[in-house]
């Protein structure tokens, strides 16, 4: 299993500063600098572009990142890459 990498000097406009942003491993093996990031703020997940700080990070609750996860899990999102 691999790991999640950690996201240096990515601080988005509406999240706090200091918050630990990790991204897919698999976006370093494809050399992908565009990448979406996450961060654990309090109960909640931060999503936000890795390369756009202008941008403000979604925010969502561990219960929906856990839903869409097992969703993608399951193959619902699949279409997405098609």
């Amino acid at each position: 299993m691999s790991q999640a990498v950690t996201v240096h000097n990515y601080n988005p406009v509406g999240a706090p500063a200091g918050l630990d942003w990790r991204k897919s491993s698999r976006s370093n093996q494809q050399h992908l600098d565009d990448s979406i990031g996450f961060a654990i703020e309090g109960d909640s997940i931060r999503i936000g572009i890795t390369t756009d700080e202008s941008q403000v990070p979604l925010t969502a609750t561990r219960t929906k990142i856990r839903a869409m996860i097992e969703g993608a899990k399951a193959g619902e999102f699949d279409y997405l890459l098609d």
